[in-house]
């Protein structure tokens, strides 16, 4: 008898070596995230920009990797600024008008690592400042009246001042405010800044193997599905032309009411330009329409669709729209009657006297077009038409930018960010 045990222990050995071997394969093995594929980080605290500088920020978009979530939204990632890009020629044209004289630059970081569940995992990730928001397009309306725009603009500015003074982060707004009035300033890296980082090579993230979800066998209805996606190019109402080939490519997998997988991340959808208008002289803005008709499941058959956007990131300077059929435009500003107006009758009040006699106070006021040195010019001066004429100076920058100087173009960077009404065409 004891014979047969010891006969049957190496073979009891062989079985148990087989399954520890096996179930370290399957926590060794991984999910892989492909090379360029976007991680969107926000960093949580005000920095310097200087050239070595640690930046800690999270991830507020999860990542996955076909059905499975492999970066939750939250996730610590740290790096260093790398370098400095200029800023857009607008902004800082707007800039030097405005009397600040800082040569302003934007920070190019270099993500390195990322910290999973207590795990640091080494990462290459190159990020750009991304100034885009997730907004939730609605249908054009009518254009409200002059006093509904005043009563709407001073509201506005009421909400703006309590979050001003009583909001998080206000000292953060205070010292915004401070550096817009100089003329030379320190940068800072605000908290709350948005990055959007390309993985230059594929990360692998250790996890543990899974079974696949049962692919859906149902047709996509009538009421659609929505789909979040990323657009694999960049795409501009200036570059775009009619018939130009759009591509996106899925970025959170939807499933069905049964928890059976509808797409994965990574199918695609092919779509059309349907219409472009570039931006114009005289504040016409830049239109852009396009549609996807083709869905491609990987390793799928592909899927004749109806998908317009729903939603994006973009903005909200642009003040993008988009009607019914999915076309999107930059409106034009809200404010574009009443602030041109307002400061009118500020650059007016510069001639006004006060009640103490010197007309000190308004003059003060009216000069508001240079900064902090147009006010201590006024003070100190003391002469209406100093104030008037700087005050003239910002009624003329506002009359130029809303309404001479060229008009916002619809741009999607690469990578952006997309919501999707999906329909099928069968």
């Amino acid at each position: 008898m004891m014979r047969r045990v010891f006969s049957l222990l190496p073979a009891v050995l062989l079985s148990l070596l087989c399954v520890v071997a096996k179930a370290q394969a399957l926590d060794e093995s991984g999910a892989t995230v492909d090379a360029g594929v976007p991680l969107r980080i926000q960093i949580r605290k005000t920095i310097p920009l200087a050239r070595g500088t640690a930046v800690e920020g999270f991830l507020v978009s999860p990542v996955y990797v076909r059905e499975r979530l492999v970066l939750p939204e939250g996730t610590r990632v740290t790096g260093t600024v790398q370098d400095f890009a200029p800023i857009a020629f607008k902004t800082r044209l707007q800039a030097r008008l405005d009397g600040d004289l800082t040569p302003l630059h934007e920070p190019i970081v270099h993500f390195q690592l990322l910290d999973l569940d207590g795990k640091e995992i080494a990462i290459d990730a190159v990020a750009t400042v991304s100034t885009a928001q997730p907004i939730r397009f609605t249908t054009a309306q009518k254009s409200p009246s002059l006093m509904k725009q005043a009563s709407g603009y001073v509201r506005g500015q009421i909400n703006d001042t309590k979050d001003a003074v009583f909001g998080p982060g206000r000292s953060d707004r205070a010292l915004q405010l401070l550096f817009s009035q100089l003329p030379y300033h320190p940068q800072r890296i605000w908290s709350g800044t948005r990055f959007v980082a390309d993985l230059s090579r594929p990360l692998v993230i250790p996890m543990p193997a899974a079974v696949s979800p049962e692919l859906s066998s149902s047709t996509i209805g009538p009421e659609g599905i929505s789909v979040t996606a990323r657009l694999a190019d960049r795409l501009s109402s200036e570059t775009a032309r009619k018939g130009d080939t759009v591509h996106a490519i899925v970025t959170v997998p939807v499933f069905d009411d049964a928890k059976h997988l509808i797409l994965a991340e990574g199918d695609s959808l092919d779509g059309t330009v349907l219409q472009s208008k570039h931006s114009r002289s005289f504040g016409r803005n830049g239109q852009l329409r396009f549609v996807f008709q083709t869905l491609k499941p990987l390793n799928r058959e592909a899927k004749p669709v109806s998908a317009v956007i729903s939603g994006v990131d973009g903005s909200k300077s642009d003040n993008l729209s988009i009607d019914n059929e999915g076309g999107v435009k930059a409106s034009a500003d809200k404010n574009r009657f009443l602030a041109p107006a307002l400061l009118g009758v500020l650059a007016v009040a510069g001639h006004d006297r006060d009640r103490d006699g010197n007309g000190l106070g308004r003059q003060t006021v009216a000069a508001n077009g240079f900064g902090v040195v147009a006010r201590i010019v006024a003070l100190t001066v003391n002469d209406r038409n100093v104030a008037t004429g700087f005050g003239a100076y910002a009624f003329a920058k506002s009359i130029y930018f809303r309404f001479l100087s060229q008009g916002h173009p619809v741009e999607f960077p690469k990578n952006t960010q997309v919501e999707l009404k999906v329909i099928s065409r069968q």
